[in-house]
């Protein structure tokens, strides 16, 4: 089952990676990040599930969710970055929009982006994976799996 959704779905996550890196990249501006990556996963959401007209607010909401969640890795909550915790606050930001989709879906997402992000930060190795310095790596991979996990609807 190789559809155009899943082909979307692969080419906006990478997408979806390449501005969250530069958006954390010396030299660039976060919005890259903040405004890109939030606009790519409500849009891929709509490619998915169809634009509802009557909750035209509700992608909004999750787009400004999306955004404020990129912005922080809770450090002033927990003292240190907690990127398995951003990862799920991520994943939440589409709860708005939850009368639209399936909940195992929204359930599923949430834990997949909380070990996604949680993993990519702790085990990742240092300096370098394969040819990628490990910050390029981890934010590359972290953006990218905030999109790919729409393919967790497939299952």
């Amino acid at each position: 089952m190789f559809n155009i959704q899943i082909i979307l779905t692969i080419i906006i996550s990478i997408l979806s990676g390449v501005l969250g890196r530069m958006g954390g990249a010396q030299g660039y501006n976060t919005l890259y990040r903040d405004i890109g990556c939030s606009l790519l996963s409500v849009l891929l959401f709509i490619i998915w599930f169809g634009f509802k007209v009557d909750f035209w607010y509700m992608y909004l909401i999750s787009f400004g969710l999306h955004w404020a969640s990129f912005t922080t890795y809770f450090d002033k909550l927990f003292g240190h970055d907690n990127l398995g915790f951003s990862g799920f606050v991520v994943a939440a930001s589409l709860l708005p929009l939850i009368s639209i989709f399936k909940v195992p879906f929204f359930i599923e997402r949430m834990i997949a982006l909380s070990i996604i992000w949680f993993v990519l930060n702790k085990s990742l190795p240092y300096p370098n994976v394969l040819i990628w310095r490990r910050d390029v790596a981890e934010e590359f991979l972290r953006y990218f799996s905030v999109t790919i996990t729409y393919l967790l609807l497939l299952i």
